[in-house]
C-alpha cells in the first residue's frame, strides 16, 4: 500500500511540474502559484472564442477538440466492453486493461488516459472516460475537470493513467478543481450572464435562468457556486437535508446544513454557515422542504443556530431556496 509520505511527495512533484509546464515558476509556491496557474490556464483558452456559441457546453467541445481530448461515457457493462474493444483491442492501448476495475472502484468519477500509440494529429490522443453508472449530475463538471488536467499538466512519460475520485483530498486534485471552476465559467464567456445578477440578491429564479442559457447540462449546484464566487456582494451557497446530529441518535433527524461556496466578500463580512447546523423552523428553507415550493425571503442569521445553541453572527440576509428530490439548495446574500 502506498504510504502517505509517498503520496505527498508525488503531489509535490506534480505541483512543481505544473508551474514549470505553464511557465509560471520553478517550484510550487502555494496561493500565489495557484493564482498564476489558474490565470495561465485561462490564457491557454483565450484563442478559442472566435465564432463560438456562448455556452459552457460549446466551450468544452471546442477545448476538447483543440487539446485532442476525446470524451467517452460509461453507463453500463456494455459501454465498458465497447471501450475495451475500441481502445485495448483495436488501438492496443494497454491502459484500458484497467478500465473495468477502475470504473467499479468506489467514488471514481472519471478516468483520463494519454494514449501511447496515438499519432500526433489524432483527436483522441487523450481519452477521458466519464463514469455515469450512478448519476449524470456531475458530467458537465467532470468534463471540465479532465480538460483542466490537460491544460495544466505536462504529458506523462510513463504508461498514462489518472483517475479522479469524488472524495479526493489530494492537493493536486483540489488545484484541478479550482482551475475547472474558472474555465467551466470562463470570464470571457460567462461574464455577460452575470450582469443581471452580479450586484443584486440572488434568487433561484435568476440562477435557473442563467443555467438554462449558459450551461443547461451543468448541475444546479455547479452554477450556483459559480455565481456566488462572482457576485459583487457577500454570498454563501448551501444544501440541506434531513440528518441526525453527529453525536446523537440516528433516528432523530433535523434539516441540517452542508455549506458550499462562500465568496471573498462573505468572508470579509463574517457571513458563514456551520456544517450540520439546523435550518430554523422559521426559515423559508424549512417551508420549501415541507411544501416543495421555491421561496425567497428576508431573514436574520441570528435565528440560525447549532444544536448546542451557538448562533452565527447577525446579518440581515436574503435567503432563496429550491427543493430537488430530498434536498434543499439555498443561497444567502447580504
Amino acid at each position: 500500500m502506498e504510504s502517505h509520505n509517498s503520496k505527498t511527495l508525488e503531489s509535490a512533484l506534480r505541483l512543481d511540474a505544473i508551474v514549470k509546464y505553464l511557465g509560471v515558476g520553478k517550484h510550487w509556491g502555494g496561493k500565489d502559484s495557484e493564482k498564476e496557474v489558474v490565470h495561465a490556464c485561462l490564457e491557454k483558452m483565450s484563442g478559442l472564442f472566435v465564432g463560438l456559441e456562448p455556452t459552457g457546453e460549446a466551450l468544452a467541445a471546442r477545448t476538447a477538440k483543440h487539446y485532442q481530448v476525446c470524451f467517452e461515457e460509461v453507463r453500463d457493462e456494455e459501454d465498458i466492453t465497447s471501450l475495451e474493444q475500441k481502445y485495448l483491442v483495436g488501438k492496443r492501448e494497454l491502459g484500458f486493461a484497467r478500465i473495468r476495475e477502475e470504473i467499479h472502484s468506489p467514488n471514481v468519477d472519471a478516468l483520463l488516459f494519454q494514449r501511447i500509440n496515438a499519432n500526433p494529429d489524432d483527436l483522441d490522443r487523450w481519452v477521458a472516460v466519464l463514469n455515469l453508472t450512478m448519476t449524470e449530475d456531475r458530467a458537465y463538471w467532470n468534463r471540465y475537470h479532465e480538460l483542466s488536467h490537460r491544460l495544466a499538466e505536462p504529458p506523462q512519460k510513463v504508461l498514462p493513467f489518472r483517475r479522479q475520485l469524488t472524495d479526493d483530498r489530494d492537493v493536486v486534485e483540489k488545484l484541478i478543481d479550482t482551475i475547472a471552476g474558472e474555465v467551466a465559467f470562463h470570464p470571457q464567456l460567462f461574464s455577460p450572464y452575470m450582469r443581471s445578477i452580479r450586484d443584486t440578491p440572488a434568487t433561484f429564479e435568476a440562477i435557473s435562468a442563467v443555467r438554462n442559457a449558459y450551461s443547461p447540462s451543468a448541475s444546479l449546484l455547479a452554477v450556483t457556486n459559480a455565481i456566488v464566487q462572482r457576485m459583487e456582494r457577500p454570498a454563501v451557497a448551501f444544501v440541506a437535508s434531513m440528518k441526525s446530529k453527529r453525536s446523537g441518535p440516528s433516528d432523530v433527524k433535523d434539516l441540517r446544513i452542508e455549506p458550499q461556496c462562500r465568496n471573498l466578500l462573505a468572508q470579509e463580512s463574517g457571513l458563514f454557515l456551520i456544517r450540520n447546523m439546523r435550518v430554523p423552523f422559521s426559515s423559508c428553507a424549512y417551508h420549501t422542504f415541507l411544501t416543495g415550493c421555491p421561496m425567497t425571503n428576508i431573514e436574520n442569521t441570528a435565528e440560525w443556530t447549532t444544536s448546542s445553541g451557538r448562533a452565527i453572527p447577525e446579518h440581515r440576509v436574503t435567503v432563496s431556496v429550491i427543493k430537488l428530490n430530498d434536498r434543499i439548495y439555498g443561497i444567502m446574500t447580504i
